[in-house]
């Protein structure tokens, strides 16, 4: 704080003196010579640039430049024959301006050298408290062989000879039963790549896909036993675990790092910084794999691009992710796999192989179905409690919450999927009852609810408990346009296990309108020690005209470490059209040493005329391991005609793992060197880092000097042929805009060369595959031809596949037609499902309806826990107004008007 201070104390006094050189000129020299005289002696294009200097309202670049205002200005004084007092003759001493600048120079390279100081001191300070850690690690490697499949999170298979659902299995099948592994197509290269990293000296990320019980642990397992098997594992159990042995070199040559279901590690608090040390190991040359298993949908997260307001909560995880070697893991076995299995004499695989007519037999191995119809059937007393308590397990899942769920959790937020008549009827002991419901092994293989391990030891925690990975994965399907009641936010509130759980239950409250509710939880997880928490509840304020209490919370947030947090004030202000107030905060940003914080100053427009300081920043942040930062410095290098080293400085960030990069370079290689073949390169490099969308838009580009390229790239960018109907549901947001520009770009030639209808024909195609984005965009090209019906009609059949943007387009045509009722419930469907453009749809309808009041106190107060409209829910000091804040206005006006609301299909 006292570095800024000194800055802005020093830039503030050269300002001054600045403003009074504008007197001398304008009062003692009666504004003589000319601006454009002036302008001309300082090497400048234009007179206002002058002007601004002596007011004092901007910096020059140059001390250079300034000098030769001054100069002028002392020639002129010399004409005058009068004796200027010793003030005015300091002024138009050009030494004295140099020592001025020299020393505003100084103080800001101080400043940034402190800052980049303190960052690295940080890190040497983290490196000796590994090394006094290392002996207390919970987790330590061990020889691959010594490693059970149950202790690393292989399923147990259902055995041979079972009971019915929840009875009594024999105690033989309640073995641990691993049937024989059927290689599949997937299996081959992934083998391969782990061979490769046997015999080489380089770390490897590899990553293995695939939904709940489809057999991806099982897949990581064989790989490694058959491929690495004197080689050592460790599997860390949450992440402390993991950074601690990262921090202790834990990770060495010829280590498997086992990060099964590798969200749960990177999607929590202290995921970003798992990230980047896991991105570190992997700099390290040394044979190290990195072996991680992840769900789509968690993997979609966290490697989805910064939202529309810049919010980017995963950047070090999707840096991370775009970097791995991927291996999909079908949830179906192929005709030929299930027919290489037939006769088969392992008892698991025959009971598996007849109760899978549809090839998913890994589910059936591991219960998966059944399951579903354990949880599904438990309708009467005493199941509806236990089936209650799974309920809220599912929900809690689904909506943020990490695997370990406290039961206090679940007992509290039970009564939300319970009638009156249930509630009343519970005994003293139903809860316990409820867990026993939760505890019966289906098929002698899994419970709807299991015990979560001890951390680092044996047993299992105590109070804790987590749900079976198939019923996570199929509430996240079958309750996706639920919203649970007030028990649930309630029990969250008080019982969620960590920060981390409440800021992600926050984060899903406010996506479904629930404002009230995601403040209190905002606040409880900032108590608990989460620093981002604080400007996220900022930012709720904000939009309710609290001013002066979000600038509150933002500092308390940047005070609890979130350097990121001033970045939302400077936004503020400068929407505000305060850019002196920006100014301000930027000594307090820079002095964070953050990465993102420096690039954000550099960027910003109150370094415009510094483009010194502008690139000091930009390689301070580079050198702290920004990766945007090289991006930002090679489009300064382009646009000013350096093409050489902007590609040098694209190419660092490509292989730091920035795909915008990527699009630089294959931009530049089109536009600015005729590089046909160096831009399709470039392109397909953004599509190694998963930006397909760069790919089809290059496609697009290339398709007018060479179509056959142009084809086969807008081919690879929207995948034809190579997508299953579930990795279809489950593209990330740069895939999907990428399929949707490659298929764009395949239509419009079939529309060119085949004619009319050919087109739409590519897209059917892909509609029939199961691709529910697709129907999206027939319904729009029906919508936009004139034919409502149809449009109707697909939009529907997108909306029951769970694409919940269809709803909202569903509502625009209701609404449109003066369905208001059935356009309400279309948007209240949607808001619950988290649909990010559905509150202000609701908004839009209830005005229509004439209920203009309520929709703009919606779009300030949001919903209760329930679903109803809020009431105003005060700020915690009454001195505050909550009336309308000036961002929702503004906002709210643009909704009304049109401007904000764009189609699901763009």
């Amino acid at each position: 704080m006292a570095n800024g201070t000194r800055e802005g104390s020093v830039e503030e006094s050269f300002r001054a003196h600045l403003r009074r050189l504008g007197e001398l000129y304008r009062i003692r020299l009666g504004a003589s010579p000319s601006l454009l005289v002036l302008a001309r002696a300082a090497g400048v294009s234009s007179k206002s640039t002058v002007s601004a200097w002596l007011d004092g309202a901007r910096m020059p670049k140059d001390v250079e430049h300034l000098l030769g205002v001054v100069r002028k200005l002392r020639e002129r004084a010399s004409t005058l024959g009068e004796t200027l007092p010793a003030v005015d003759q300091d002024l138009l001493a050009p030494d004295r301006w140099r020592e001025r600048y020299a020393e505003l120079a100084g103080v800001r390279n101080h400043a940034l050298g402190l800052a980049v100081q303190r960052a690295q001191a940080a890190r040497a300070l983290e490196r000796h408290d590994a090394e006094t850690r290392r002996a207390a690690l919970p987790d330590l490697p061990r020889p691959v062989a010594d490693w059970h499949p149950g202790g690393l999170g292989v399923h147990p298979a259902v055995p041979g000879t079972v009971g019915a659902p929840g009875g009594t299995t024999p105690a033989a099948a309640m073995d641990f039963v691993l049937p024989t592994y059927v290689l599949r197509d997937h299996d081959r290269p992934l083998r391969h790549r782990l061979n490769e990293a046997a015999l080489g000296q380089e770390a490897a990320l590899v990553l293995v896909l695939g939904e709940s019980c489809t057999g991806k642990t099982r897949t990581a397992f064989e790989a490694v036993r058959d491929c690495l098997p004197d080689w050592d594992l460790v599997f860390p159990k949450d992440s402390d675990s993991l950074l601690g042995l990262l921090d202790a070199g834990m990770a060495g040559p010829r280590t498997v790092l086992w990060l099964d279901e590798g969200q749960n590690f990177l999607a929590r608090e202290r995921g970003e910084e798992a990230a980047a040390q896991l991105r570190r190991l992997l700099e390290r040359p040394q044979p190290v794999v990195v072996l991680m298993t992840m769900w789509r949908e968690h993997h979609r997260s966290l490697t989805a691009q910064p939202d529309a307001h810049g919010k980017d909560p995963h950047p070090q995880a999707r840096a991370l992710l775009t970097q791995a070697i991927g291996f999909r893991v079908p949830a179906a076995f192929s005709p030929d796999a299930l027919r290489g299995i037939s006769g088969t004499r392992d008892p698991s695989l025959a009971v598996a192989s007849l109760a899978s007519r549809d090839g998913t037999l890994t589910q059936t191995l591991a219960a998966g179905p059944q399951l579903v119809e354990y949880y599904e059937a438990a309708d009467g007393s005493p199941a509806c409690y236990g089936k209650a308590v799974l309920t809220a397990a599912m929900d809690a899942r689904r909506l943020g919450h990490g695997p370990a769920l406290p039961d206090g959790l679940l007992e509290a937020a039970a009564p939300a999927y319970l009638g009156e008549t249930q509630r009343a009827g519970a005994g003293p002991d139903w809860f316990a009852g409820a867990l026993d419901h939760g505890r019966q092994r289906i098929k002698g293989v899994v419970a709807p609810l299991g015990e979560v391990a001890a951390a680092g030891g044996m047993g299992a925690r105590p109070g804790q408990r987590r749900l079976a990975d198939y019923l996570d994965q199929y509430g996240r399907l079958a309750r996706s346009y639920v919203c649970p009641g007030a028990p649930f936010w309630e029990a969250a509130e008080r019982f969620a296990a960590d920060a981390a759980d409440l800021h992600e239950l926050a984060e899903s409250a406010r996506r479904r309108g629930r404002y009230g509710v995601a403040d209190t939880l905002f606040r409880r997880a900032a108590e608990r020690g989460h620093a981002r928490a604080w400007a996220e509840m900022a930012s709720l304020r904000e939009t309710r005209g609290c001013r002066e209490e979000a600038v509150e919370l933002i500092w308390k947030g940047h005070d609890a470490g979130d350097a990121t947090a001033l970045l939302d004030l400077v936004s503020w202000y400068e929407e505000d059209g305060d850019d002196e107030a920006a100014r301000r905060l930027l000594p307090e940003i820079i002095g964070t040493g953050h990465p993102e914080a420096l690039l954000f100053v550099a960027e910003g427009k109150e370094l415009a005329d510094s483009d010194g300081e502008v690139e000091r920043l930009a390689k301070a942040a580079a050198e702290l391991g920004g990766a945007a930062a090289l991006t930002f410095l090679g489009r300064r290098r382009m646009l000013a005609g350096e093409l050489g080293a902007a590609e040098r400085y694209f190419r660092t960030a490509i292989a730091a793992g920035d795909h915008a990069a990527a699009f630089e370079l294959a931009r530049m290689r089109l536009v600015h060197e005729d590089d046909v073949p160096g831009a399709v390169g470039a392109a397909h490099q953004a599509a190694e880092l998963g930006d397909y969308f760069t790919l089809g838009i290059m496609a697009q580009l290339v398709m007018s000097v060479d179509a056959a390229e142009g084809e086969r790239m807008a081919r690879k960018a929207s995948a034809l042929g190579g997508l299953s109907p579930a990795r279809m549901v489950n593209l990330s947001s740069w895939e999907y805009m990428g399929r949707w520009q490659g298929l764009a770009v395949l239509a419009d030639r079939a529309e060119a060369t085949d004619g009319a209808g050919a087109g739409e024909a590519i897209l059917r195609a892909a509609a029939d595959e199961g691709d529910l984005h697709a129907v999206a965009w027939l319904a729009q090209r029906h919508r936009d031809l004139g034919d409502p019906a149809e449009a109707e009609r697909l939009y529907e059949h997108a909306a029951e596949g769970g694409h919940a943007p269809a709803l909202v387009s569903l509502a625009r045509i209701r609404r449109a037609a003066g369905h208001l009722t059935e356009a309400e419930r279309l948007c209240r469907v949607a808001v619950d499902a988290g649909e990010p453009s559905a509150v202000g749809e609701l908004a839009q309808t209830w005005e229509a309806a004439g209920m203009a009041e309520r929709a703009g106190s919606l779009m300030v107060h949001g919903l209760d826990a329930d679903g109803e409209p809020a009431r105003p829910w005060l700020p915690s000091r009454p001195d505050h107004d909550p009336s309308l804040g000036m961002h929702a206005v503004k906002g709210w006006i643009e909704i009304r008007h049109g401007r904000s609301v764009q189609p699901d299909e763009s």
